[in-house]
């Protein structure tokens, strides 16, 4: 990819209108262009749910380097937007272990499609420092989050009573 393209890009998705704007959110995540993480994120934040959803696509596809964003990102699991929840869940997971303290706490979140996502990307993350959150969450009062606690478990290896 050029160089010239990508900053082309990175200035439409500043200054462009929405359908530039749309375009350079997706090339950027394709290149996985890191420099953008602040605006995406603002983008997460701030925009329509169009907007909302391509922009935590490109966060997705950049994945660790989009660290930054995690805190916006969990916020927006909040939102009553399936397929925006599922675009950020899939950013979540993979931005990875980054992203283990705060679904933790979200597992926790009030909001049962909150804790669902956190479930389902705790063990698609991995990561063996979630095992606790997910052992009580196998008791949560959701069937989906209990479910999804199992399974996350059983890929950590984890049996819910140990």
């Amino acid at each position: 990819m050029d160089e010239n393209m990508i900053e082309q890009a990175f200035e439409s998705l500043r200054h462009g209108d929405e359908e530039a704007r749309a375009k350079a959110i997706s090339l950027l995540g394709e290149v996985s262009y890191a420099p953008a993480v602040p605006h995406l994120t603002e983008l997460v934040r701030e925009s329509d749910p169009g907007t909302r959803y391509l922009a935590a696509m490109a966060l997705s596809k950049i994945g660790d380097e989009a660290e930054s964003a995690v805190p916006v990102l969990l916020g927006a699991l909040r939102d009553n937007d399936m397929f925006l929840r599922m675009a950020i869940t899939g950013a979540l997971i993979n931005i990875g272990k980054p992203a283990v303290g705060g679904l933790v706490k979200a597992l926790f979140d009030n909001n049962v499609a909150v804790r669902r996502a956190s479930a389902k990307a705790l063990g698609k993350i991995g990561d063996a420092s979630a095992c606790n959150a997910l052992k009580v969450a196998t008791n949560d009062a959701d069937d989906g989050v209990r479910r999804f606690a199992l399974e996350a478990l059983d890929r950590l290896g984890e049996s819910p009573s140990s």
